[in-house]
């Protein structure tokens, strides 16, 4: 079993990889003209799809407020002071994966395009 520690250094990593991803699909998403897509034109199809945005809000923006999230949390779990918090850091990570996989569906099923 690896230490409270070592995993939330991997969170913190990760999560800063995460950022970078949403971050950058962020801007893409933002853009005129098509985007760089590395599984050919189902990009576009997701992207202008209504699918796009949740509650207003373009996916790529929740990816980093997420991942932000993510991150912080795993710094504030280091510290004594907030025992706590590790409960919530697994909820909102729980909750990511969750609305992960209904996006995946959306992709796969409904927009059909990837």
């Amino acid at each position: 079993m690896i230490s409270s520690n070592l995993s939330n250094r991997l969170i913190f990593i990760l999560s800063l990889l995460g950022l970078g991803v949403a971050s950058f699909l962020f801007y893409e998403y933002h853009i005129a003209g098509t985007i760089v897509c590395p599984t050919g034109q189902g990009c576009d199809i997701v992207r202008l799809s209504p699918y796009s945005s949740f509650f207003g809000i373009s996916i790529p923006l929740l990816g980093i407020a997420f991942y932000l999230t993510m991150a912080i949390l795993s710094v504030v779990c280091t510290q004594a002071l907030f025992p706590r918090i590790h409960k919530l850091q697994i909820l909102i990570a729980a909750s990511g994966v969750g609305f992960g996989i209904y996006l995946t569906y959306l992709e796969i099923f409904v927009i059909k395009a990837i």
